[in-house]
C-alpha cells in the first residue's frame, strides 16, 4: 500500500478511545445507489453485494434475507422453513480465518481485517469487509469518561482499560518495531490503535470458535449477521460439507420470522464488552468478586457474625493467623497460597446452558438449581471455611469445593447459619459498592426519555443521559438487582435452617442497601444489532 495511505482517528488515551472515524478506504461502504441512479430507484436490499458474493462463492443464502434498521444488522427467514432447513451455507473459501501456526490471540485475524479494509475494493473479501459497520456502538472501549464512570463496576472499567492499554502498546511499540524492520503487515499505510481498536471491536463481536475454544477463529460473513437470544434462538451453526458452515433452523420458522442464535452462556460483562449490549435479567449474569479473608471478616461483622478476632483491614491492622486446619483448606480450595485463583463471583440461582439451539454455533463455544446457589462453589467452600468454629464443624468433609461447594449439602446448622449471615453481609458490601438505589437509576432513565419542552427544555437537555450512559446504568442496575436476588435467596434459607434447628435467624444482613431494592430494573441494553429485542478498583469487586 502506498505510505500516504491513512487509517487513523484522533484522541486516543489508555482510558479512553473516540469512535472510529475514517476518510478513506471506505470500500463504498453503503454508497447511495439511489443517487446515482435518480431518486426514484428503489433502494438496494440490505447489504445485497454481500448476499450476491456468497452465493457466486458456490454458498447459499435462500433461506434467510438481511434486515437493517438504526440498531443495526438482523436476519429474518426469507420463506417458511421447516426444522432442520438449512438457512445459510457458507463455502469454506468464505471464511476469513488463519491457520494453527498463527498468534492464538486474534492478532492475525485483527491484522487480516485491518489489511482488506485498506485493499478496498480489490480484497477478495471486500464485499464482507464494505458491510461491516464503521461506527462501533455500545462498546465501552469506545465510551467516553462519564459513561465508562457510570458503570461502577471496576472488572469491567479495569478491563477496558487494559485493553486500551495494550492496543496502544501494540501499535507503538510491537507495530512499529515491524516497520523498523521492513516487516509492516500494511505495505507502510498509517494504522494506528484506533484502527486496531475497531479491529478488534469487529473481531470480538464477529468471530466463530467453530473448531473448540482453543482452536482457531473464523469470521464468517453473513451468518454473523444473526442476533442473540438465550430463549429464543431458533437456529445454530454447523458443520457441513467439505469444511463449509451452516446455518441450520432448530425449529420450524415463518417467512420473516427474525433468525436467532445463542452467543453462549455469557455474562453481561461479556456481553457488554464484546457485543455493546446486555440481556435484562441474564440468568448467566455474575457479580465478580475477589476472595479475601480481610472481605470475608468484614461481611461477617456487617450481619453480626463473631469475628475471629483482630481489627478489620479498615483499621491497618493485620489480622491474626488462621489457624492450620483453615490455612490447609483454603489452600485446597485454591482460594490462598501460592498458584491461588480468588476470583469468586456471585450469580443467579437458575439453570444454566447456552441457551435453545445454541449448537456449535456459539461465538464462545440442565438444570441444576438443586446443587447451584446464588454464590458459586468456591465462595460458598470458603465461607463455610472461614465460618466454621473447628475442622469439626466441617462434619469431617474433606476441603473440596464437590464437598464443601454444594448449596443443597449444608453443614451442621449452627456453622451453616454463620456461613449464610456471613453470605447476606457480602452482598451488602457488594451492594454498598454502586452509588445510588434501583429506584435513583431507574429515574436518571426516566428523565433521559421523557420530551422536553418549554422553558424546562435547558434544563431537561442538561439532565439527560447519552446512549452509552444509559448503557453503563442499565448495566449497574442488573448488577444491582442480581445482588439483591442473592441477597433475599440466602436470607430466605436462612429463616429455612433457623426455623427446623430452632436456632434465632439473625439478620439477614446489615450493610446499606438501595433503597427501593424491590424494584425490577427498566429497560433493556441497546442492541446495536445483536440484542434479539427480546448478539480492579473498590473493595469486593475483582480486578
Amino acid at each position: 500500500m502506498p505510505g500516504t495511505a491513512r487509517f487513523t482517528v484522533r484522541g486516543v488515551s489508555p482510558t479512553r478511545m473516540v469512535k472510529l472515524f475514517m476518510s478513506r478506504h471506505t470500500g463504498g461502504v453503503h454508497a447511495s445507489a439511489s443517487a446515482a441512479h435518480g431518486a426514484a430507484a428503489a433502494p438496494p436490499a440490505p447489504a445485497a453485494d454481500l448476499v450476491a458474493w456468497v452465493e457466486s462463492s458456490g454458498g447459499s443464502a435462500a433461506g434467510v434475507a438481511v434486515r437493517r434498521n438504526e440498531a443495526g444488522f438482523g436476519l429474518a427467514a426469507s420463506r417458511d422453513c421447516g426444522a432442520g432447513s438449512t438457512l445459510v451455507s457458507l463455502p469454506q473459501r468464505c471464511h476469513l480465518t488463519y491457520d494453527d501456526s498463527s498468534d492464538p490471540r486474534l492478532l492475525a485475524l485483527i491484522g487480516q481485517v485491518v489489511a482488506h479494509r485498506l485493499q478496498g475494493a480489490t480484497s477478495p473479501f471486500a464485499p464482507y469487509i464494505s458491510n461491516l459497520l464503521l461506527g462501533v456502538a455500545g462498546l465501552p472501549m469506545f465510551f467516553g469518561g462519564d459513561a465508562l464512570a457510570a458503570l461502577q463496576y471496576p472488572p469491567v472499567t479495569e478491563q477496558v482499560k487494559r485493553r486500551c492499554r495494550w492496543l496502544l502498546a501494540f501499535a507503538q511499540r510491537e507495530l512499529a518495531a515491524a516497520r523498523r524492520g521492513g516487516g509492516d503487515p500494511f505495505g507502510g499505510a498509517d494504522v494506528d490503535a484506533n484502527a486496531l481498536g475497531w479491529a478488534l471491536a469487529v473481531v470480538t463481536s464477529r468471530a466463530f470458535r467453530t473448531r473448540g475454544p482453543d482452536q482457531p477463529a473464523a469470521m464468517l460473513p453473513l451468518i454473523d449477521m444473526a442476533n442473540h437470544s438465550f430463549q429464543a434462538a431458533n437456529a445454530k451453526i454447523a458443520p457441513g460439507p467439505g469444511g463449509s458452515m451452516c446455518m441450520v433452523a432448530t425449529r420450524a420458522l415463518q417467512a420473516g420470522e427474525p433468525v436467532l442464535i445463542s452467543y453462549g452462556a455469557l455474562s453481561n460483562d461479556f456481553l457488554l464488552m464484546d457485543y455493546g449490549f446486555i440481556v435484562p435479567g441474564n440468568p448467566h449474569d455474575t457479580v465478580q468478586l475477589r476472595f479475601d479473608r480481610g472481605l470475608i471478616e468484614a461481611a461477617k461483622a456487617v450481619a453480626g457474625v463473631g469475628c475471629t478476632g483482630g481489627a478489620l483491614d479498615d483499621g491497618g491492622a493485620e489480622l491474626p493467623p488462621l489457624p492450620a486446619w483453615q490455612q490447609q483448606a483454603l489452600a485446597s480450595l485454591q482460594l490462598a497460597g501460592p498458584g491461588a485463583n480468588t476470583e469468586v463471583t456471585i450469580r443467579r440461582q437458575a439453570a444454566r446452558g447456552g441457551g435453545n439451539g445454541s449448537g456449535s454455533g456459539s461465538r464462545n463455544g440442565g438444570g441444576e438449581a438443586a446443587a447451584e446457589g446464588p454464590v458459586d462453589p468456591r465462595l460458598l467452600a470458603g465461607v463455610r471455611v472461614l465460618c466454621a468454629p473447628s475442622a469439626a464443624a466441617l462434619g469431617g468433609k474433606a476441603a473440596s469445593v464437590e464437598r464443601l461447594g454444594r448449596w443443597d449439602a449444608p453443614l451442621a446448622p449452627a456453622a451453616e447459619l454463620a456461613a449464610l449471615r456471613a453470605l447476606t453481609g457480602l452482598c451488602a458490601i457488594a451492594l454498598s459498592q454502586f452509588r445510588g438505589s434501583l429506584e435513583e437509576d431507574a429515574a436518571l432513565l426516566a428523565a433521559a426519555a421523557a420530551p422536553a419542552g418549554g422553558q424546562e427544555a435547558a434544563q431537561q437537555a442538561q439532565r439527560q443521559l447519552g446512549e452509552d450512559e444509559q448503557l453503563a446504568v442499565r448495566f449497574r442496575m442488573e448488577k444491582k438487582q442480581l445482588l439483591l436476588e442473592a441477597l433475599g435467596t440466602v436470607s430466605h434459607r436462612i429463616q429455612q435452617l433457623a426455623a427446623g434447628s430452632g436456632a434465632p435467624a439473625g439478620a439477614p444482613g446489615g450493610g446499606r442497601q438501595p433503597a427501593g431494592s424491590g424494584r425490577q430494573p427498566s429497560g433493556g441494553g441497546r442492541g446495536k444489532g445483536k440484542a434479539a429485542g427480546a448478539k480492579n478498583g473498590g473493595r469486593g469487586f475483582g480486578k
